[in-house]
């Protein structure tokens, strides 16, 4: 850490700041975020939407593309601690600094996770920023309000680990399908094979017709996003030849009927009541 008198004095009293850009390239990076970024001696950046890393140079002009650590082959989270670390001994070394990361910081972003808890121990105060998430543009790409059934979100991979319950009748969002039992930074394409047991656990609670789609929300300003709709019973061979970064999602099955007559019945009395009055 830089003596306070010598370091620019930035408008949240942190070591290191960490940011979402949003999901498309520059327009959804946030004026919160830009003012964090503007306050800090180096920006770190995991992101390559258009435009990003030019962009946050014109705010700080010491910025390091955090990209370069991902490794074909390798497991992930060793490539998330590498990046931790960078950002952690930057802000040792000179703070503050920033970590601008794709979407929302805390949305599937685990170098967050590595970062603040790291940093107490060093004597560092992080704070975090909201950036624009993959679930927000999802919402806005499949056209749906989570107030009418609630929803369910896992990891692929966790789902299938744990075998968690899903409810068929809440609409469910499955997270990095199309990577789904592989840890590693995987460049090239899966078999049909890999999706199989993905597919499998979900027939075990929506029938092989049921709809659902394949949302792959788009990363450029003059691109749309797609929604590529499916029966769950091809599900594996629609992944086999899905975008990589592709998020499925199950509309539910069907709606749970009343069981508390005696709470509904008050509502509409009272609803009926306010209206009359």
């Amino acid at each position: 850490m830089t003596d306070a008198g010598s370091a620019p004095q930035p408008i949240w009293p942190f070591d290191i700041g960490i940011v979402g850009t949003g999901i498309v390239g520059t327009h959804q990076l946030t004026r919160e975020a830009e003012e964090v970024v503007r306050r800090c001696r180096k920006t770190f950046v995991i992101d390559s939407g258009y435009g990003i890393p030019d962009y946050l140079r014109t705010l700080c002009p010491d910025v390091d593309e955090l990209g370069r650590l991902y490794e074909p082959g390798r497991d992930r989270f060793w490539t998330y601690r590498n990046m931790a670390a960078e950002v952690v001994s930057a802000a040792v070394a000179e703070s503050p600094v920033c970590l601008a990361t794709y979407g929302h910081p805390w949305v599937y972003c685990h170098p967050t996770s590595l970062i603040t808890r790291a940093a107490p121990a060093l004597g560092l105060h992080v704070e975090v920023f909201p950036g624009i998430s993959a679930f927000d543009t999802l919402l806005v790409d499949v056209g749906t309000d989570i107030a009418l059934s609630g929803i369910q979100m896992y990891e692929a991979t966790d789902l299938l680990l744990r075998r968690r319950p899903i409810q068929n009748d809440v609409t469910c969002v499955i997270w990095q399908p199309t990577v789904v039992g592989d840890p590693t930074y995987h460049a090239g394409d899966y078999a049909v094979e890999q999706f199989l047991p993905l597919q499998e656990y979900l027939l075990r609670f929506y029938p092989d017709d049921h709809e659902a789609a394949i949302v792959t929300t788009r990363t450029y300003p003059l691109t749309r996003s797609t929604v590529q709709r499916l029966r769950l019973g091809n599900l594996a061979a629609e992944l086999e030849h899905a975008p990589k970064v592709g998020t499925l999602y199950i509309p539910p099955l069907s709606d749970r009927p009343v069981e508390d007559a005696e709470l509904l019945e008050v509502m509409l009395t009272a609803g009926t009541e306010s209206t009359s009055s």
